[in-house]
């Protein structure tokens, strides 16, 4: 299952980059007002690594939410497993018949009845994927203009474009950032300095190395820069710029690789009756999953991956907490038909 949403939400990242599409603009709009709304509670208690906060809150919020799907989704695999027994008698019937279409139809028809007597439903286990992919797209599309959804975050890149401004030899300095006309995207170019919405599309793209520039002949921005980082900052990574492999950046996909493999074998370890095919497909996944999670995580903004992680840890615990109230149920139901 989560190696269905982890593949699709890397195939978005680059569509993301270009533009968020009718469908992830407004749920990044959605999406962004409630971000808006727990970085508001969080950074009345604490500015320091406030957006890293408010999406660990966001996602423990958003997952709670889901919590009754998750339990319809293992409600269904817990069926599957159940009859798993059932459907291969059903396919090994037709298989000695050959393959014939009609053969085909006739054998699917036993299946959904099968399904139906048991109320299985094969779709189930998906709706909580279809709902994390446009969650996960738009987080990474509101990570990069943040300053756009969050207010405090909006004032900040404001009091700090107002100050670079200011400056005598701003012009001059900004042509002189290291890689600069490199990150002005085409919409950007010819680049208007004097326009306040282009130069925060570039604030938080700029690496240290480079506010480390600007801030070495405008010595005027190093306190609202502090204040940015303060916010935009978790533990000294930043959720904003791509997070690379250099450390402590490195810890984000190497946790998310590690997170992604306990999620996926949590979820698959008890499908002890599936078909050796499917099991030796599963053990695949669930190697090579976590490492393109990794990966992937490794080319975004350092905030998705957090969401990431956070979302993993809360599927670990949210498995294992239904993994106990099932076994508890069933043993229970087994000790009443006894």
């Amino acid at each position: 299952m989560f190696s269905f949403s982890s593949f699709l939400a890397a195939a978005a990242v680059n569509v993301v980059q270009k533009d968020p599409g009718i469908i992830v603009k407004p749920i990044s709009i959605i999406l962004g007002f409630f971000l808006n709304l727990v970085f508001n509670g969080v950074y009345i208690l604490t500015s320091n690594n406030a957006l890293g906060f408010s999406i660990i809150a966001l996602t423990v919020l958003v997952r709670c939410c889901m919590l009754p799907l998750a339990f319809k989704q293992q409600k269904s695999m817990i069926i599957m497993q159940k009859i798993q027994p059932e459907i291969k008698k059903i396919q090994d019937k037709y298989k000695e018949k050959g393959n014939d279409p009609e053969l085909q139809r006739k054998m699917n028809m036993e299946i959904q009845k099968l399904y139906g007597k048991h109320g299985y439903n094969p779709f189930s286990g998906c709706l909580p994927l279809i709902i994390q992919l446009p969650i996960f797209i738009s987080l990474y599309y509101i990570l990069q203009n943040p300053y756009q959804f969050i207010n405090h975050i909006h004032q900040i890149y404001n009091d700090l474009g107002e100050v670079m401004l200011s400056a005598s030899n701003f012009s001059e300095v900004i042509r002189n950032v290291p890689g600069f006309y490199d990150m002005i995207p085409e919409s950007l170019r010819p680049f208007d300095f004097a326009q306040m919405s282009n130069l925060a599309k570039l604030m938080n793209k700029f690496s240290i190395e480079q506010w480390g520039y600007i801030k070495a002949n405008i010595p005027a921005v190093e306190n609202m820069l502090e204040t940015k980082m303060n916010v935009e900052y978790f533990f000294g990574i930043s959720l904003t710029e791509k997070v690379g492999l250099s450390f402590p950046k490195v810890l984000i996909p190497i946790i998310s690789g590690v997170s992604t493999f306990f999620s996926g074998w949590l979820m698959t370890k008890r499908n002890s009756n599936i078909d050796p095919a499917m099991k030796s497909q599963q053990r695949i996944m669930n190697t090579v999953m976590p490492l393109f999670m990794a990966y992937i995580t490794s080319t975004i903004p350092g905030g998705v991956g957090i969401y990431w992680i956070t979302s993993n840890i809360f599927q670990i615990c949210q498995q294992l907490f239904i993994n106990y109230y099932y076994d508890k149920k069933m043993a229970s139901e087994e000790g009443v038909s006894k």
